[in-house]
């Protein structure tokens, strides 16, 4: 490979390292067609999955000012990352470990903060951002709606003790 070449993957990858999150995978054993579905699931999550040379990846992640994933980049490394969302690539990844038993997470980076193998886990079970939005928008509303109903049935209380009293009056002087 020449020196221009490996420039221009450092520069790439250094703009990916830069990013919201991205993670660092072990692909030992995955034969072809293994990796050819994975790198489709993927795309169709809107993924990105590149291997790279762990040296350049040592470069990049020194010009990127990230000192913590060096010890990571042993053996046959994947990279995978999404522009849209940091917690999708890890989803998809994890759906593909457990329907092949193959293949492992390093380690990763979420918003600048190192996520090791056994967090790995848990953040592939949290729900969407959509989910998360909606969750919390409904307990913001669930005081209110209570209020509402409160608030509402002091007059429908008011109205059925009148009504009572009228209708009592009613059948006293029938």
């Amino acid at each position: 490979m020449k020196k221009d070449q490996k420039k221009q993957i450092v520069k790439e990858f250094v703009e990916i390292f830069s990013g919201s999150g991205f993670y660092l995978m072990n692909f030992k054993g995955l034969n072809v067609l293994e990796i050819t579905e994975l790198r489709s699931m993927l795309r169709e999550a809107n993924v990105s999955m590149r291997v790279v040379k762990n040296t350049l990846a040592r470069r990049a992640l020194k010009q990127a000012g990230i000192e913590s994933l060096d010890s990571f980049f042993v053996g046959p490394t994947g990279i995978i990352w999404s522009e849209e969302n940091s917690i999708t690539p890890i989803r998809v990844f994890s759906q593909f470990i457990k329907k092949h038993e193959k293949g492992s997470i390093k380690a990763g980076l979420i918003d600048g903060s190192l996520v090791r193998d056994y967090e790995i886990d848990e953040i592939s079970r949290l729900p969407n951002k959509h989910i998360l939005y909606a969750n919390i928008a409904s307990s913001l509303n669930a005081p209110i709606v209570k209020l509402a109903g409160i608030l509402n049935a002091v007059p429908q209380k008011f109205v059925r003790i009148v009504s009572a009293v009228h209708d009592k009056k009613a059948s006293e002087t029938s």
